[in-house]
């Protein structure tokens, strides 16, 4: 899918949409789906069930994107002592420019970064991004939605892991 695609499809969603429907219901389990990481393994998200998962899913272009890396980035240290695992999905990008992403950026290294072909791109229904996805111990959506600050998304993380 070509980027102008993607931000013809994103103003048309803001415009007529007041982000209140997702592609996955919370307390549903989380789809499952393989890829490729940036390495070139094979990548399949149901490897890390019995984890507390956070999925973003965006692009290296998208300053909404970037933001929330930055707060994913910001609570790296909290999210590795908890046993989070961080899954950041690029959808349409090549390794090339997810390594410039990474590199330019200065940011730690989620337990996982995949260059998806369209797996995870239809398993969670794409049409915003970011998108962030909390999945708890169960394989279970806890939240599915736009971007969240760091102090709300840690509030979220501490609520989800003591449940």
């Amino acid at each position: 899918m070509g980027r102008l695609l993607i931000c013809f499809v994103m103003f048309g969603f803001v415009i007529g949409s007041s982000f209140s429907a997702w592609a996955v219901s919370v307390g549903e389990p989380a789809p499952d789906f393989q890829s490729k990481t940036l390495e070139g393994k094979d990548f399949r998200l149901s490897d890390y069930k019995g984890e507390p998962i956070v999925l973003k899913v965006g692009t290296t272009w998208c300053p909404t994107c970037r933001a929330q890396t930055v707060a994913l980035d910001s609570l790296h240290q909290y999210m590795a002592s908890e046993g989070v695992r961080f899954v950041d999905v690029f959808i349409d990008e090549s390794d090339v420019s997810v390594r410039k992403y990474f590199n330019k950026g200065g940011y730690h290294r989620p337990s996982a970064i995949i260059l998806d072909e369209g797996s995870a791109y239809k398993a969670y229904n794409i049409y915003v991004i970011p998108r962030l996805v909390l999945i708890d111990k169960e394989f279970k959506v806890v939240r599915d939605g736009d971007a969240v600050p760091a102090p709300r998304l840690k509030k979220m993380l501490t609520k989800m892991l003591g449940e």
